[in-house]
C-alpha cells in the first residue's frame, strides 16, 4: 500500500511536467512572449525544487515523514490553484515556485518512506509497482493537456490538480504508518551554500538557453555556481552533522546513475520534452491535441514494454542493459529529426511509439540500481544526492534545448524545423557519450537486486 501510495504521489508530479507540454504556445500568446521564453517557467520550478531538496530529509525526520507529505501534497493543490489564476509570466513563475517547494519535498519524503520499508532483496519488486503505475502519467499527459487547453484554456490543466492533491493527502494520512520524528541539527551553513550553488547553476543555464547571443552573464553564473559548489562539497564531507550525507558516493553503482552517466543519458531525454511539443505545432502546424496524441504514442511505447524489462535485464545483466538501452534510445532520437510536416500521422505516431520502446530498458535499469548498494542509513542523504543529480539533468536539458532554438543563425533558416532537427540530432550525440560510461560499470553491477539463479548462470552480453 505505501509503495502504491508512492506510486500516487509521482503520477501526481509527473502529471503536472508532462501536461503542460502541449499548452506551452497558448501560455506564451497569452503572456505576449515567445514560447521558448516559457523555459523560465519550466526552469524557475526547477530551480526552486532542487535548491529546496536538501530540507526534505530534514524537514522529515524533524516533524514526521506522513506529517509533511500531507502538507506538502495539500500545498501542491494550492500552488496549482495560483497557477491557473496568473495573467502575467512573473506571476505564474512565483506560483511555480510555491509548487516547486512543495513538489521538492512530495517524492523525496515518499520513496524515504518506502526505501526505509524495503528490505533490499524486495527492492525491485517494491520499485515495479511504486513506478509503474506512475507511468500511467506520462502516458495521459500530452494528449489531456491537449484536449483541455483547446477545449477550456490553458488554466484548466493546473485546475485537475486540485482534487488529485485532497485526495492525496487523505491516503497519505490513512496509508502510510506514523513514524516518530527524530530531530537533527539543522545545517545552517550547509543549506545557503547548497542553495546558492543549484540556484546559480540552473539559473545560468536557462538565461545562456535564452540568449545564445549575451554568454557573459550565464557563463560568470555558471563559473559562480560551480566555485560555490565546490565549497558545498568540501563543507559536507567536513560538517559532522552536514545538512546532506555524502556517504552513498561511495558505491560506484549510485556515482553512475545520479551524477555520471545517468545524467549524461537523461539530459536529452528532458530537453526533448520542450523541443518535441514546440516543433509538432509551431514548425508541422499541428494543433495541441494532435501533438499531444504524438507524446501518447511515444510513452505507449515505453509503457508496453515494461512488462518484460525486468526479465531483459536478468538475462543481459545491468551493464548490458544500461548500455545497449542507451544507445538505441539515442539512435531513435536522432531519428526523430527525419520527420516533417508532410510525414503522414500514422508514421509519426509509429516512430514516437519505437522511441518510447527503446527508452523502456535504459531507464528502468537506472531505477532499479540507483540504490542497489546503498545501505539503510544511508538512504536520507542519497534520496536527496539522487534527485539533484534529476533537476540538474532537467535544467542542463531544457536549457540546452531552447538554446538550440534561439541560436542566432535559427532564425535565418528557411526551413521552420531545421533548429528542431538540429537540437534532436546534437542532443542524441551527446547522450551517446553515456554508452562507454555505462559499458565501464563492473560485470556484476546490481547483483544484489538480481535473482541469484541469473547470476549463477549469467547470460554472456
Amino acid at each position: 500500500m505505501i509503495a502504491i501510495m508512492v506510486a500516487f504521489i509521482m503520477f501526481l508530479s509527473i502529471l503536472e511536467a508532462t501536461i503542460i507540454a502541449t499548452a506551452l504556445p497558448d501560455m506564451a500568446r497569452d503572456f505576449r512572449i515567445s514560447p521558448s521564453e516559457l523555459g523560465i517557467g519550466i526552469t524557475a520550478y526547477l530551480l526552486v525544487s532542487t535548491a529546496c531538496l536538501p530540507l526534505s530529509s530534514w524537514l522529515a525526520q524533524k516533524l514526521g515523514p506522513r506529517r509533511v507529505l500531507a502538507v506538502a501534497v495539500l500545498g501542491f493543490g494550492v500552488a496549482s490553484l495560483l497557477c491557473s489564476l496568473s495573467t502575467t509570466l512573473a506571476l505564474f513563475v512565483t506560483a511555480r515556485g510555491l509548487q516547486a517547494f512543495c513538489s521538492s519535498l512530495m517524492a523525496p519524503v515518499g520513496n524515504l518512506i518506502l526505501l526505509r520499508m524495503t528490505p533490499t532483496h524486495r527492492l525491485v519488486e517494491m520499485l515495479a509497482i511504486s513506478t509503474t503505475p506512475a507511468l500511467v502519467a506520462p502516458v495521459i499527459g500530452p494528449p489531456l493537456g491537449g484536449f483541455l487547453t483547446e477545449a477550456f484554456g490553458w488554466q484548466s490543466i493546473f485546475l485537475i490538480n486540485l482534487p488529485l492533491a485532497l485526495v492525496g493527502s487523505v491516503l497519505v494520512l490513512r496509508l502510510i504508518p506514523s513514524i516518530s520524528p527524530q530531530p537533527t541539527r539543522f545545517d545552517p551553513l550547509g543549506f545557503v551554500l547548497i542553495a546558492s550553488a543549484l540556484t546559480m547553476l540552473i539559473y545560468g543555464f536557462d538565461r545562456l538557453g535564452a540568449h545564445p547571443d549575451s554568454p557573459s552573464f550565464p557563463t560568470l553564473m555558471l563559473v559562480g555556481g560551480a566555485a560555490i559548489g565546490l565549497l558545498s562539497y568540501r563543507h559536507l564531507r567536513r560538517h559532522p552533522d552536514s545538512l546532506v550525507a555524502l556517504d552513498a558516493l561511495r558505491h560506484r553503482t549510485f556515482r553512475s546513475i545520479a551524477f555520471g552517466a545517468g545524467m549524461l543519458m537523461r539530459i536529452p531525454f528532458m530537453a526533448q520534452a520542450l523541443v518535441l511539443p514546440l516543433c509538432f505545432q509551431l514548425a508541422f502546424n499541428l494543433s495541441p491535441g494532435a501533438a499531444g496524441l504524438l507524446l501518447l504514442a511515444n510513452n505507449l511505447g515505453d509503457l508496453v514494454l515494461k512488462p518484460i524489462v525486468g526479465r531483459v535485464i536478468r538475462l543481459t545483466g545491468f551493464r548490458a542493459s544500461l548500455a545497449w538501452g542507451t544507445g538505441l534510445m539515442m539512435g531513435t532520437m536522432a531519428a526523430l529529426a527525419l520527420l516533417d510536416a508532410k510525414t503522414p500521422f500514422w508514421l509519426m505516431a509509429l516512430t514516437m511509439f519505437t522511441a518510447g520502446l527503446a527508452r523502456s530498458v535504459p531507464f528502468t535499469g537506472m531505477v532499479s540500481i540507483a540504490f542497489a548498494d546503498v545501505a539503510q542509513e544511508e538512504l536520507p542523504g542519497a534520496i536527496v544526492l539522487n534527485s539533484i543529480g534529476n533537476a540538474m539533468s532537467a535544467a542542463v536539458g531544457i536549457s540546452l534545448g531552447a538554446l538550440f532554438l534561439n541560436l542566432p543563425f535559427a532564425n535565418e533558416i528557411q526551413d521552420e524545423a531545421s533548429p528542431y532537427r538540429l537540437a534532436l540530432v546534437s542532443l542524441a550525440l551527446l547522450g551517446f557519450g553515456a554508452v562507454p560510461l555505462f559499458a565501464r560499470l563492473p560485470a556484476g553491477a546490481g547483483a544484489k537486486i538480481i535473482d541469484r539463479t541469473t547470476l549463477e548462470h549469467p547470460v554472456p552480453a
